[in-house]
């Protein structure tokens, strides 16, 4: 089976001339995992595993990256995995796919989250838009300070009509009210994560591993210090400079607590990225404030809407660009025999 994928390339060289016109559907199923790979996740973990079959893609939870102290309901997780399942799909539309998605389907091993089954089909969904796919290579979360610059209103409409599922809710907000409280939290889940040993030694492990791109001895230095070091009162005053210096927070939440809303979660956080990236406009995940149960009814109390259960938090603006991409596992690392 060919797939037009180049070892020698790293996952982000990714380039749509090289789709594989003349494979079987197989090996162009295939291709289509390495947009899927390029997908955000927690920690970088990259938490996913892929199965192609003949018409049909089969996305697997890998247990082995999963953070058991930081996302011990493995809501992070499953968000992790419904960007890569949202890059799957908007690149099998830009190359003439249509998709039927099963979330959880039943009868499957217990890791399944989504099977997806394909069919040629020139018509693509109206919220997929050309410049999504354009944008997958592109993206990356952005950590440094933002200028404060406002978002325009129409900019700020495009990026909620990317929420079209019918029981999550996009809430985006510019109000300096919210984001005190907001920081206030962050200010208080820092100093609580910072202060458990075993968050800590978690987070240091990844680090070690050189998730976060870092070179490795640097990864190792900072492994030993996130391990032996309460460094909570530092990251809490820069978390909360990152914060405040944004001019839009976003809060995606969900009607019910159901594992397929994490799924979904992540499906529209990943739109909202990738056309934040087509826009200009920079975006990076806060989520330690999730990561503390007791802080998650204090932040549905700031969501204008009822009954609503807060799945993943993030802030927009405009700053200067990350200089690298974080690392990605090859695509051969990640396809389920």
């Amino acid at each position: 089976m060919t797939t037009g994928y180049d070892p020698k390339t790293t996952p982000w060289e990714v380039d749509e001339k090289g789709f594989p016109q003349e494979c079987d559907t197989k090996g162009k199923l295939t291709y289509l995992l390495r947009y899927a790979v390029l997908a955000p996740s927690s920690h970088n973990t990259q938490p996913w595993r892929f199965a192609v079959g003949e018409d049909e893609i089969r996305l697997y939870a890998d247990k082995s990256r999963w953070l058991r102290v930081a996302d011990a309901d493995q809501r992070e997780l499953h968000i992790s995995i419904g960007c890569a399942l949202e890059n799957l799909l908007v690149a099998a539309e830009h190359f003439g796919y249509g998709h039927r998605v099963a979330y959880l389907p039943q009868g499957e091993e217990d890791d399944v989250v989504a099977l997806v089954t394909f069919e040629q089909e020139e018509h693509a969904s109206s919220f997929r838009q050309p410049e999504l796919f354009e944008a997958i290579p592109e993206r990356r979360t952005n950590h440094n300070v933002y200028d404060g610059r406002e978002i325009p209103e129409k900019d700020v409409e495009r990026l909620e009509a990317c929420c079209v599922e019918e029981n999550i809710l996009l809430h985006m907000t510019d109000q300096s009210s919210i984001k005190r409280a907001v920081d206030e939290m962050i200010v208080r889940a820092d100093a609580i994560q910072f202060a458990d040993p075993a968050w800590r030694e978690e987070l240091g492990y990844w680090m070690g591993q050189g998730v976060f791109g870092t070179p490795w001895l640097m990864s190792k230095a900072g492994q030993l210090a996130v391990t032996y070091l309460n460094m909570g009162k530092g990251t809490a005053k820069k978390d909360s400079d990152l914060l405040m210096s944004a001019p839009v927070l976003g809060v995606i939440s969900s009607s019910t607590g159901e594992r397929r809303a994490h799924v979904q979660a992540g499906q529209v956080f990943e739109r909202v990225a990738l056309m934040a990236t087509a826009l200009g406009i920079r975006v990076h995940p806060m989520s330690q404030i999730l990561e503390i149960p007791e802080f998650k009814a204090d932040v549905a109390e700031l969501i204008p809407a009822p009954d609503v259960i807060p799945q993943h938090t993030f802030r927009l603006g405009y700053a200067e660009p990350e200089e690298a991409h974080t690392p990605r596992r090859p695509l051969a690392e990640v396809i389920h025999a």
